[in-house]
């Protein structure tokens, strides 16, 4: 076989695993094997817990949140909120405050800047309860979120529980709509995993982990909320999806600051390459399965995608390869006129909607952030 051709088809089965045989052994595996069952609130398991919202300027959204966390459905007298100030400039502090002056629940921590990362590491040791839960300061939590997440704890094997995101668009915004198909995809992957016992990353909007597990993290970390709960699952805890905890956010404004996350999440997750060394040891079975599966591979995507497209120039004589070609010219032209449209604010057809959304990301990763 010539190398042109191993490649091209080497490159075409890791994207066709990632993007849909990963999905299919999933559902096997999940069905044949599953190791986790559905855990149900009890009036018996009201652990202590700690909720923590890092911030920095803040003051739009906070007095929302502090309302939103002092309206959850569990024990006042179990539920202490962190704020852990990040070198806030604005009002973030003094609302915080007022809400002290009134309410023993309501706890401050101010910090000089030091990023995310930086607060939750100094956050951390300050604590008190069993159980931390993380949240951010723009997300609205469902009234029974927290209980739903925290009942898993009963299990002493389980170290991590994420809640489910969605995402509004009260904007409508254009690649907002393509946010919200792809959180539907990875919602999906996310409770398969969760019945293995080991979904591939929690997010920052909504988790908890059990406060003993956590380990500083390193200084260029940027998903702390990746980072934290692959290390529990490094460790051999379980790490769980709770799709009954909701929390909502609003999508971002523009598809240019959508992109920016896209970038810096991207960027994170290969520094996140080196701090979990230990999960790519294939010995650690579904562990490492779901670990390189879901992300590794997904993270390779677009180099492997490039390296397909010139693969297929060199064989593009043969009559089946310059299909497989021009196939491809269509899909990236697609994608193209996507963006053009979506940078007109005005709506996609339904034919450039996976090309655009699908490059979308892909180029993110493939942007380093600066």
């Amino acid at each position: 076989m010539d190398i042109p051709v191993l490649i091209f088809w080497s490159g075409i089965s890791i994207l066709l695993y990632t993007y849909g045989g990963y999905h299919a052994i999933l559902c096997i595996i999940s069905r044949v094997f599953p190791s986790h069952g559905i855990a149900r609130p009890t009036s018996s398991y009201w652990p202590q817990v700690d909720m923590l919202i890092a911030a920095y300027n803040e003051e739009k959204v906070i007095r929302s949140k502090i309302e939103n966390c002092l309206n959850l459905d569990y024990p006042a007298e179990k539920l202490t909120v962190w704020i852990a100030s990040d070198g806030s400039s604005d009002g973030t502090n003094e609302i915080v405050k007022e809400y002290m002056k009134h309410n023993s629940r309501i706890r401050l921590l101010e910090f000089t800047r030091s990023g995310k990362s930086g607060v939750i590491n100094k956050a951390l040791p300050q604590l008190e309860a069993d159980i931390t839960v993380f949240s951010d300061a723009n997300t609205e939590y469902d009234p029974g979120a927290v209980q739903r997440m925290v009942v898993h704890f009963a299990d002493p094997n389980v170290g991590c529980v994420c809640g489910k995101l969605i995402y509004r668009n009260p904007g409508e915004v254009v690649s907002g709509k393509g946010e919200s198909f792809y959180w539907k995809y990875e919602t999906a992957l996310k409770k398969m995993e969760s019945k293995i016992g080991y979904v591939a990353g929690a997010n920052g909007a909504i988790y908890a982990i059990r406060r003993s597990l956590f380990e500083a993290l390193p200084p260029n970390t940027i998903n702390d909320d990746f980072t934290i709960s692959m290390r529990i699952v490094e460790k051999g805890f379980k790490s769980l999806f709770e799709e009954n905890a909701i929390a909502y956010e609003d999508v971002a404004p523009s598809m240019e600051s959508e992109f920016k996350r896209h970038v810096r999440d991207g960027a994170g997750h290969y520094i996140a390459i080196g701090h979990l060394l230990g999960l790519l040891n294939p010995l650690l079975g579904a562990r490492s399965l779901i670990y390189w599966s879901h992300r590794i591979l997904r993270w390779t995507a677009p180099f492997i995608l490039i390296l397909v497209f010139i693969m297929n120039i060199f064989l593009i004589g043969n009559i089946f390869y310059g299909i497989l070609f021009y196939a491809q010219i269509v899909f990236y032209a697609l994608a193209l006129i996507g963006l053009i449209t979506v940078k007109k604010n005005k709506s996609l057809f339904i034919i450039m909607y996976i090309p655009f959304y699908f490059c979308n990301l892909n180029t993110a990763l493939l942007k380093l952030q600066k």
